[in-house]
Formats: C-alpha cells, structure tokens, sequence
C-alpha cells in the first residue's frame, strides 16, 4: 500500500536522520515523495474547485522540503520526520496545511508566528470585529473539527489595548492557527480526501478573517 509505504519511510528516516543514510536512500525518497503528490495532486483538485483561491498548481508545489533549516536551528535534525503539505492564497497570508508525520498526523489551518506587522494587523481586525472571530471559532463547523491553538500566548496585555477588553484572550494569542489530530487510520481511508476538503471548508471563515485583517488594514 503506498499510503503505509509513506510512514514506513518517516520511521527508517526519523531512526536514521542523516545525510549519509538519506544519500544511500534517496530513490526511497523520491519514491515516497511521489506517493505523497499522488496522493494530494486529486485532493487539491477538487479544493481549487471549491476555492479558486488557491494558488499551487499541483501538490508537488504544495510539498514542503523535508530538510531542516539548520542555519537558524542548529539543534534540529538534519531532516524532517513528516511531509507537510501547504494549500493557500499567496506567501504570507494565513493558510491551510496537513501533516502526515511519525508522531503526529493533522490538518491544520492559521497564520503560524507572524511577524509583527503581521500580527498587529490581525490584533487590530480582532478589536473592531471580534465578535465575527468569536462567532468563527465557536461555529458547529470549526468546534467539530479543529481546536484553535492556544499554548503560545502573552502573558501580559497587548500593548495599546486594556486588560479588561472583552476579547482579550483572543488578543494576547501570538499565533492564530487551529488544528485537527487526525490518524493514520483515517489517512488509509478511501474517504480521507473527503475529510481533507471538508476540514478545509470548516476553517476557511478563520483564515478569510486572518487574511482580511492583514490585506486591508
């Protein structure tokens, strides 16, 4: 099954994260690599029907490298221990994103560690219109499916805003992203395009709210 040939690559990569190893590898790599393009190339299909938004061509274009950054994280593993796949609008605006990883498998969607401009945008947007946000994320759609992602947030109130604002919380979040954990099970389905496309749909109002905030403002 070429769907489990993907993890079983992860697993000898993440136990062999080398150069050396992936140099003796390599036609593995771009055997699975591949199989990850197959799997994705009818699933952005339809999404760019849905959406015509959405700019990759084709699903090798949505492919992230699997090399690590080493240059600003030299503690990381040579390699990546997950394929991530990203479908969006254009570079710097928010966007949507699945994972299929050793350890994690998810799909997500946000605007992950804005720059500051970027960030104060959106903060600006969630002052005029945080009711619209609030009303996003407490949807059936999005509360069925994500979880929006609040571990990374400030401890303090934003600056220019007061402690007592009706949508602080959402304010003092430094990333506006939202994730689903999925399985491997559910990447084996027959109907995991379907759940792909329908989780797509379910967070599309939090990144056009993300998105309006950082093209208007």
């Amino acid at each position: 099954m070429a769907k489990n040939n993907i993890f079983l690559f992860l697993e000898a990569l993440t136990a062999n994260n080398s150069k050396e190893w992936m140099d003796k590898n390599r036609s593995w790599y771009e055997e699975t690599k591949g199989e990850v393009v197959a799997l994705f190339d009818p699933i952005l299909e339809e999404m760019k029907r849905v959406d015509p938004r959405i700019v990759q061509p084709n699903a090798r274009r949505a492919l992230g490298r699997i090399n690590n950054n080493l240059m600003f994280h030299p503690d990381r593993p040579t390699y990546k221990d997950h394929f991530g796949v990203g479908f969006g609008y254009g570079k710097g605006l928010a966007d949507f994103y699945v994972g299929l990883g050793v350890t994690e498998v998810e799909i997500a969607g946000g605007l992950w560690h804005p720059d500051s401009e970027r960030l104060k945008k959106v903060r600006m947007e969630i002052d005029y219109e945080g009711d619209k946000l609030s009303a996003i994320i407490s949807s059936k759609a999005f509360q069925d499916s994500y979880e929006l992602y609040k571990q990374d947030t400030l401890k303090t109130t934003p600056k220019g805003y007061p402690k007592d604002h009706e949508h602080i919380e959402l304010l003092r979040l430094k990333s506006f992203a939202a994730f689903r954990q999925i399985s491997r099970k559910d990447v084996y389905s027959p109907y995991f395009g379907e759940m792909v496309i329908e989780s797509y749909l379910a967070v599309v109002p939090l990144l056009d709210f993300i998105n309006t905030a950082i093209s208007e403002n």
